[in-house]
């Protein structure tokens, strides 16, 4: 895909229904395409929108050891509410390893991101990816700073497509959408979690104008790292 289909792709869907962005997606790649969800706060609108799209398509996700009971609950709820042909993908940490870490962040001690995140679950990440052609995200420009610029369709550097189908989405399209579907959100939602992550770095957003304030809140960081992937090592991380 060529630079010049690459301008010309982002400049159609800018104004397309995130369904017929995903129908492209997988027109164009199948069976080498798939949507990977955390099964979030309203990851519910975006899995959805993706099984308009193609009853069969493949959704991945990952389990890092650490998430929220909530969130395996809320994935298996979804799971056979719709029939979805999911992979979980778990991360490659010994279960003594992961009890050693829920003691640390129980009692108050730090734990070091760059391994849980930037190793671990970006490791688990790829594994997902791998075999791929297209990689269908769920990425939103409103999210935060560094999402604005997000573009619908990208070129990774590994060669994999990205798709964004609602990176041009407001939050109030997600909760319009939602409603008119009857879409549930994750269990959290309802007592104020806004952005839901691993239970070791999420909390209640600390700042009202940023649903993603209650995620590494304290430190300099916003995101995970699984978003870079394929993308050039920026220095200053």
């Amino acid at each position: 895909m060529t630079d010049e289909e690459l301008k010309a792709l982002n400049a159609k869907f800018e104004r397309a229904h995130p369904v017929d962005i995903i129908r492209w997606a997988v027109e164009t790649f199948r069976p080498d395409v798939a949507l990977t969800s955390s099964f979030g706060a309203d990851s519910a609108a975006l899995i959805h929108m993706a099984l308009q799209a193609d009853p069969r398509i493949s959704i991945r996700t990952v389990d890092t050891g650490f998430l929220f009971p909530e969130t395996v609950r809320f994935t298996d709820e979804l799971r056979r509410r719709w029939n979805l042909n999911l992979t979980v993908v778990r991360a490659k940490l010994a279960d003594a390893e992961i009890a050693k870490l829920k003691a640390q962040h129980a009692g108050g001690k730090p734990i070091d991101d760059k391994f849980c995140c930037g190793e671990y679950k970006r490791e688990a990440t790829e594994r997902a990816l791998s075999g791929l052609r297209c990689w269908i995200a769920g990425l939103m420009r409103v999210e935060s700073k560094t999402r604005r610029d997000t573009p619908i369709v990208e070129r990774l550097a590994t060669g994999l497509v990205k798709v964004s189908p609602i990176a041009a989405w407001t939050q109030k399209q997600i909760d319009d959408y939602m409603r008119q579907h009857q879409l549930p959100y994750h269990p959290l939602w309802a007592q104020g979690y806004t952005s839901i992550g691993c239970a070791l770095h999420t909390r209640k957003p600390v700042d009202p104008n940023d649903p993603r304030s209650g995620r590494w809140a304290g430190q300099d960081k916003t995101e995970c790292g699984i978003h870079d992937i394929g993308k050039p090592i920026d220095p200053k991380k």
